[in-house]
């Protein structure tokens, strides 16, 4: 029998530290992913304005592999079969599986009539190679007003401030800044981004695009040196592809307990899914890393022939937004803060992260 973890999201790398604890000598384990190294996107802003270096923020994903007795094969898995439970691979392999998970995160997508214009900065091995090139042009813009568009735009922003580019960094957002935080945190990150020096056009959105400049819907004309395209995850399309159960979106559709609507064989976590009793559930790491405790649990109690435990997303959780310079807009509940010492703790959170990892 054969379990087949597929991405190497949160919620995998805790089943390799589970897998390593208590083997099931039985099965044949197996973890595909496109590239060696996961990155982890928590320290991405960090890593942009230059905090921290490319080693500390990936992962070994072989090595992990290797350290778990879990064989890994660095490819990209195009289709599910299921009437015969088999993978196929982008280098044409045929994989049987008894167990498939997928962890695999989500894309972003710009509109297809604007991809020559566009930074691709997903899957995220991508990210450390286009933001080096990406930080020193001549006009960034970022599109985009949520927490990764926001954080990343500061980033650019600092790095340029501290190594001499002229500090002329756009975002465009179609809503608010942070519209799914409070009108607090809204108007505290707008001041920051103004005393930081970003340029932000907000109720607004991209018209048109040619290899020059951006035009927005209410008439303003920027100059650009390639986009970086931030709106939002986009689903994975292997699912849809493969007649699998999917959301409206194309995400992998999921019950609580993490596995595919009425595929009890086939698992999912992270971004790349949808939980049916939570669809308006953010894409968010948080959540992936609290359904990393369950998924290797679920796996095997599945396989036992077990009840699987029921994943119950909790109802606050702390979000820590680096703005740049070591600091950091800090929100739990209705408390915000901006300030260095939310930049330490977010410093130190995602540093402890990593260092069960590498």
């Amino acid at each position: 029998m054969s379990i087949v973890l597929v991405g190497g999201g949160h919620a995998h790398l805790k089943c390799l530290l589970d897998i390593r604890k208590k083997t099931l000598s039985k099965h044949n384990i197996l973890l595909i992913s496109p590239n060696r190294y996961q990155y982890y996107s928590g320290m991405f802003s960090g890593y942009t304005e230059g905090l921290y270096s490319i080693d500390e923020i990936r992962i070994d994903l072989k090595y992990m592999a290797e350290e778990a007795g879990v064989t890994f094969i660095e490819d990209k898995v195009t289709e599910v079969s299921i009437s015969d439970k088999t993978l196929m691979t982008k280098a044409g392999t045929s994989i049987p599986f008894s167990v498939v998970s997928f962890d695999t995160g989500s894309l972003i997508e710009g509109p297809s009539s604007f991809k020559d214009y566009l930074v691709q900065i997903k899957p995220n091995y991508l990210f450390v190679e286009k933001m080096k090139e990406y930080r020193n042009v001549e006009f960034p813009v970022v599109v985009g007003g949520g927490a990764s568009g926001v954080e990343i735009a500061l980033a650019i922003t600092a790095w340029r401030k501290k190594n001499g580019y002229p500090t002329n960094v756009a975002l465009i957002t179609s809503s608010k800044l942070l519209p799914s935080s409070s009108s607090k945190a809204s108007r505290l990150i707008r001041e920051i981004t103004m005393r930081k020096g970003l340029s932000v056009i907000e109720d607004d959105s991209v018209e048109e695009m040619n290899e020059s400049h951006v035009l927005t819907q209410n008439g303003s004309n920027l100059p650009h040196s390639q986009v970086l395209w931030l709106t939002g995850p986009s689903s994975p399309d292997i699912f849809k592809r493969s007649s699998l159960p999917c959301d409206q979106n194309g995400f992998l559709l999921v019950e609580k307990t993490l596995q595919a609507k009425g595929l009890p064989f086939i698992f999912g976590a992270g971004d790349c899914m949808t939980l049916e009793a939570f669809p308006d559930l953010p894409k968010n790491g948080v959540y992936a890393v609290r359904q990393a405790e369950l998924l290797w649990k679920n796996i095997t109690s599945y396989l036992q022939g077990e009840k699987c435990t029921p994943f119950s997303p909790q109802r606050h959780f702390l979000s820590i937004l680096s703005t740049g310079n070591k600091e950091a807009l800090l929100q739990y509940g209705r408390f915000t803060a901006h300030n260095k010492l939310a930049w330490k703790l977010k410093n130190k959170i995602d540093v402890s992260y990593m260092k069960k990892y590498i």
